[in-house]
């Protein structure tokens, strides 16, 4: 009897190895504003909770979202994300193809956005989804996929809560000048199509003042290194405020520093893209981790030192 287990052991080894060697992706389906979008596994969450600071290897060059398409510069690998991570939501967020204009809401071309690669949103023709409105529909949505529901909640004019739990349950706003209030005549469910209508108004009425009453300023960069989703706010060329979001980070190993991908919209409203690095051609479209100081992006100025974190992703 022995004899026979121990011959056995072999070919059970061989099983296990290759079934820890097959990589299996979790597909989740979108169907909202967005395609559909596949959320990989690369690293199982973490029992502490706390970002998996590893490295992981970067796969071959090509496809139709960022971790396929835009590679880490030469010396840095993408740095593990739980499966359930916004880090890992974004990086498998569907891609337009390569090459492809940002477009406005009237369809026009944007000639000046100097992008890396332009997500798959379906901007719609009314010109309401400003620079927080792209920042907030990646937020939301990627809540919504986590069915967390009550985190989805942010600030109109002065202190107006827009709570998708509210929206849900049949209430709608009523807006009138300065005030906003909650009134009866919606939709009572927490679906897909009536979370798309939430945030078609969302868009009409949020700006970068209200995202500032829902956000937290980093004070100290240093104690808090930047995170995927962190947001840093600066100016365009005419003087307009503007909103650029941290959408994915890479290492260069222990010790060494830290380069960032960028997404920004725009006003007018436009499809949310990845930026290139106009001034750092060799480490396109990524950017150095700093904390201070100011970046250039194609279209805007950016104060390193006004960096600021999401609530709703606390």
């Amino acid at each position: 009897m022995k004899r026979r287990v121990i011959q056995a052991l072999p070919a059970l080894v061989i099983v296990l190895l290759l079934a820890g060697c097959v990589y299996s992706p979790k597909i989740i389906e979108i169907n909202s504003l967005t395609p559909s979008s596949q959320l990989a596994e690369e690293t199982p969450p973490l029992d502490s909770g706390a970002p998996d600071e590893s490295p992981s290897p970067s796969p071959p060059p090509g496809g139709d979202t960022m971790v396929e398409r835009l590679l880490p510069s030469a010396g840095y690998v993408r740095i593990g994300a739980p499966a359930e991570s916004f880090q890992s939501f974004l990086r498998n967020y569907p891609l337009k193809p390569s090459g492809s204009p940002v477009l406005l809401h009237d369809g026009s071309e944007r000639a000046d956005a100097g992008a890396a690669a332009v997500l798959k949103v379906n901007l719609g023709q009314k010109n309401h989804e400003g620079p927080a409105g792209a920042v907030l529909r990646l937020v939301s949505e990627y809540l919504f996929e986590q069915s967390r529901f009550s985190r989805i909640s942010f600030t109109l004019g002065a202190q107006f809560d827009f709570s998708f739990d509210t929206w849900a349950e049949g209430k709608i706003l009523q807006v009138d000048g300065n005030s906003i209030k909650w009134v009866s005549g919606g939709n009572s469910s927490s679906g897909r199509e009536n979370f798309t209508q939430y945030l078609q108004m969302l868009f009409r009425y949020v700006s970068i003042d209200t995202l500032k009453k829902d956000m937290s300023l980093i004070a100290d960069g240093e104690i808090s290194p930047i995170e995927v989703g962190d947001i840093f706010l600066g100016t365009d060329a005419s003087g307009k405020p503007i909103c650029v979001m941290v959408a994915d980070l890479a290492s260069a190993g222990a010790g060494g520093g830290r380069i960032m991908l960028l997404m920004e919209g725009g006003l007018p409203a436009q499809e949310a893209h990845i930026v290139q690095n106009p001034v750092d051609s060799a480490l396109s479209p990524w950017y150095a981790c700093e904390n201070t100081g100011k970046l250039q992006t194609p279209g805007a100025e950016i104060d390193l030192g006004q960096r600021y974190r999401l609530k709703a992703l606390s």
